[in-house]
């Protein structure tokens, strides 16, 4: 290996040692988008929220209507 090839492997392993203060603002930024997109899911007036809660709705009554067809009760006989 020549020296160019050298100094550019040595630059590659220093720009790979950790960063501490990088890590915590990534890790920081992260937890905050994670943070906004659970917000926005929850909130009812944004358009996916909306959605995401007519879903959950809509799911509930289909399982309640399935599951009161698929046990149908028989009459009582009488007496």
């Amino acid at each position: 290996m020549d020296s160019r090839h050298r100094e550019n492997d040595d630059k590659r392993e220093a720009d790979d040692k950790p960063d501490p203060e990088f890590d915590a603002m990534t890790a920081r930024l992260l937890r905050r988008e994670a943070l906004r997109r659970a917000a926005e899911e929850l909130n009812t007036t944004s358009g996916r929220g909306l959605e995401g809660m007519l879903a959950r709705i809509s799911a509930e009554v289909t399982a309640d209507a399935a599951s009161r067809t698929a046990t149908p009760t028989a009459p009582k006989p009488r007496q």
